[in-house]
């Protein structure tokens, strides 16, 4: 399959512990990346921060990834965007306000001129519980609360919007 620039590479759970978590609270996908070229993309990883990677690189990491493409016209500006977040940290907070980006949020930011996407109140559930024991480790861990309903976005959130059309798997 060939992919094009501005197309995104979803991922679904590779079940760590953060993926299933992931998965219980927002849906399907645990990780999203922007295609920059047919050989490259940017992304948003806990361990790099943001960073441009090959390809092949990523899919060694995350094996399959699902292509979704903009069904807008104008994606100028798009990979332009989302590169000049190359290098920066990793959001591990999810807050709005956090320093640097996490996956999703490099997207929102990268179509921020083209395409208005809604954030959503942020969930940390596991059908049990409003907030799993997962997500409360993680956030003690962090010192800072649980940000449940504050503003943000999600892998799976994304790929259900009208303007982003399933094409194929890598």
């Amino acid at each position: 399959m060939k992919i094009r620039n501005s197309d995104l590479l979803f991922v679904r759970s590779q079940h760590h512990d953060i993926d299933e978590a992931i998965t219980a609270s927002t849906g399907e996908y645990v990780h999203v990346a922007i295609v920059i070229d047919e050989k490259t993309v940017i992304h948003a990883t806990s361990r790099f921060g943001v960073v441009t990677q090959t390809l092949s690189d990523f899919l060694k990491t995350f094996e399959h990834a699902d292509v979704y493409r903009p069904t807008i016209e104008n994606l100028a500006g798009v990979v332009t965007r989302a590169q000049q977040a190359n290098q920066r940290p990793y959001n591990f907070s999810f807050y709005p306000d956090g320093p640097g980006f996490y996956c999703s949020q490099l997207v929102v930011m990268a179509f921020a001129d083209v395409l208005t996407i809604e954030e959503q109140p942020m969930q940390f559930g596991d059908g049990k519980q409003e907030i799993s024991d997962f997500w409360q480790d993680y956030y003690a861990k962090l010192g800072v609360a649980v940000p449940l309903n504050k503003p943000g976005t999600n892998p799976s959130q994304l790929a259900h919007l009208d303007e982003f059309q399933l094409v194929g798997v890598l």
